[in-house]
């Protein structure tokens, strides 16, 4: 006789009622692997932040080669303080030629200088030195006073955006050292391994 393989049944009947189905936890390779997650997002968040002030030295510093040879465009995200020592220049240049070069020339190294300082902010900001991080960012909210001053509405504008984004870097990092110094804490007592 030939006996064929039972199949389950879909419903027990046994039982009162459906089958509920079995919840299974995903087993976690790595209990730390979401605070790594969580650390590596806010160290992004921060390095994003603080490199503002890489793009707003270049772009001043590509306003300033526009301004001093002749052109009259500039973007909005460059600085103040560099825009008006090249206007001065331009305008030195325009009313004595013979020693518009002089003007320029030391326009230009005004702008060199203020580009490295920024850029230096960035650089300091990207470690993460907090003070000088704050401290850009406020230099960069004196300079967009220069724009109010002028009636710029756009540069004011987008000096607001760049302080925006530097103050979400700036938090970011805040956010790092809080949670690290907590770690540190919980790990001088033992209650958390090392990350």
């Amino acid at each position: 006789m030939d006996q064929k393989p039972l199949e389950p049944a879909p419903l027990d009947a046994s039982t009162d009622g459906p089958i509920e189905p079995e919840v299974v936890e995903p087993v976690d390779a790595d209990p730390l692997q979401s605070l790594r997650a969580e650390l590596a997002q806010l160290h992004a968040r921060g390095t994003s932040g603080a490199g503002w002030f890489f793009w707003i030295a270049a772009l001043s510093m590509i306003n300033s080669v526009i301004l001093l040879s002749g052109g009259d465009t500039h973007f909005v995200v460059g600085l103040g303080v560099t825009l008006i020592a090249d206007v001065v220049a331009s305008g030195i240049a325009d009313q004595n030629p013979e020693i518009g070069g002089v003007a320029k020339g030391i326009a230009f190294g005004f702008d060199l200088f203020v580009a490295a300082i920024v850029c230096l902010f960035g650089w300091l900001s990207r470690r993460p030195v907090l003070p000088i991080f704050v401290l850009g960012m406020f230099l960069y909210l004196l300079d967009g006073l220069i724009y109010v001053l002028a009636g710029e509405w756009m540069s004011v504008g987008f000096h607001a955006f760049v302080l925006l984004g530097m103050w979400n870097g700036f938090n970011a990092y805040r956010q790092m050292r809080a949670m690290k110094a907590a770690l540190e804490q919980q790990l001088a007592v033992g209650f958390a391994p090392a990350v």
